[in-house]
């Protein structure tokens, strides 16, 4: 008989087979190439907000990579209009990755496509739409978007 933790582990694999696997991907491959993008461009783009930039050194944390890797990634992003650097208010040092209003677009548009719901939710009914709403509500309860999180300069 299957365990909570078995269990957990098996929805847990449901969902990444949803994220990870080919429809979702191939949905946010398309929503970037349309935008002139990479891959990696557009996650970049789902990092920020036009409202909060954010310091190159915490998206490196962040990304898991070197800052050097940001600095190339922003460096296209800037180049196409997506995104500006601004000097930090409190260290000369920090450069802040900022949004432009073109990169904005850009973003929301791909959000929106990005959200739209995979195939198979179809096979579910109204009800179940709404029960696995809710429990994946709970399950996600304290996890923010990476834009949601405090600034730190």
């Amino acid at each position: 008989m299957p365990t909570k933790d078995d269990d957990a582990r098996e929805a847990w694999s449901c969902m990444l087979r949803m994220l990870v696997g080919g429809e979702h991907q191939q949905r946010l491959a398309r929503a970037a190439d349309e935008a002139g993008l990479t891959l990696r461009q557009l996650h970049a783009l789902f990092d920020l907000d036009p409202d909060n930039p954010r310091p190159m050194r915490d998206l490196a944390v962040e990304w898991y990579c070197d800052a050097s890797n940001v600095t190339g990634i922003v460096d296209g992003l800037e180049a196409i209009g997506m995104v500006e650097r601004l000097p930090s208010k409190v260290d000369r040092r920090v450069k802040l990755i900022r949004l432009t209003d073109v990169g904005a677009k850009a973003r929301a548009n791909c959000i929106e496509k990005g959200q739209v719901p995979p195939d198979g939710f179809a096979r579910l009914n109204a009800a179940e739409t709404r029960t696995l709403r809710s429990l994946l509500a709970r399950v996600s309860e304290g996890y923010q978007w990476p834009q949601e999180r405090p600034v730190e300069f």
